[in-house]
Parts: C-alpha cells; sequence; structure tokens
C-alpha cells in the first residue's frame, strides 16, 4: 500500500512541474486576434513609411532579447499610457513576451513589403491615363 502511495504522491509531483522549464516552440509564435491587430497596425505604418528594412535590421538584432525586450515594454507601460494608447501597447509587449515574436514580425513584415513594392512596380507600368485637354476656344 505505500508504494502505491509513494507511485501517487510521485505522480503528482511530477505532473505539477511537468512544464514548469517549458519554452515555447521553435519558429514563428502566432499571436492571438487583438495582438494581430495591433501589431499589423504597427508593421503597416513601418512599410508604409519605407522603413521595413532598417526595422528588420533593428527587430533582427533584438532578436535573442526578444522576451527581455517584452518584459521592459510591461515594466514601462503605466508611462507609454501616457503618450500612446495603453492597450495595444500592452498587446504588443504581451506578444513580445512569446519566443518566436520577432521571427513572426520578420516574416510579415517581409510580406507586406512584398504586397507594396507589386502595387508600386503595377503603378509604374500602368500609369493613369491623362483627362484629356479641351481645346481653347
Amino acid at each position: 500500500m505505500s508504494d502505491k502511495f509513494n507511485t501517487k504522491a510521485s505522480a503528482s509531483w511530477r505532473e505539477k512541474i511537468r512544464h514548469a522549464f517549458a519554452v515555447d516552440a521553435p519558429g514563428p509564435a502566432e499571436p492571438t486576434d487583438t495582438q494581430r491587430v495591433v501589431v499589423e497596425k504597427l508593421l503597416s505604418k513601418i512599410v508604409e513609411r519605407g522603413m521595413a528594412q532598417p526595422a528588420g535590421i533593428f527587430l533582427e538584432s533584438w532578436r535573442p532579447l526578444g522576451v527581455l525586450t517584452g518584459q521592459g515594454m510591461q515594466a514601462l507601460s503605466p508611462f507609454a499610457g501616457i503618450l500612446l494608447d495603453q492597450n495595444a501597447w500592452k498587446e504588443v509587449a504581451d506578444y513580445l513576451d512569446k519566443r518566436g515574436a520577432i521571427a513572426w514580425m520578420l516574416q510579415r513584415m517581409d510580406e507586406m513589403e512584398t504586397q507594396r513594392e507589386g502595387k508600386m512596380h503595377a503603378s509604374k507600368n500602368n500609369p493613369p491615363s491623362a483627362p484629356p485637354s479641351q481645346p481653347s476656344v
């Protein structure tokens, strides 16, 4: 009977700490729906301004410290609420706490940049037609 009790006790102990040191799966981390809206809005503003390449270099250099960046943003959130939307700040900070957040952001920013370049290329090849000139009287 004592063996049976020890097995249950050790199993419950093991069950409790099974995921104590678990980390996120490698690769890009998918954001939640609310995080996706905020992060994609941020990325689209970066791409619209033509800053995708410098932002990509910045994010790539911060990849090893991504989780610390998210936690730093959490610590600064009371001050950020003065200047920015605090809910958006919190969503980005929560997302950056995930291990693969920066990888997903880089991938999504590349997709947006490719779409932007495609639109620019299409508009260069098909310039808008000039309105017909009116004859002077």
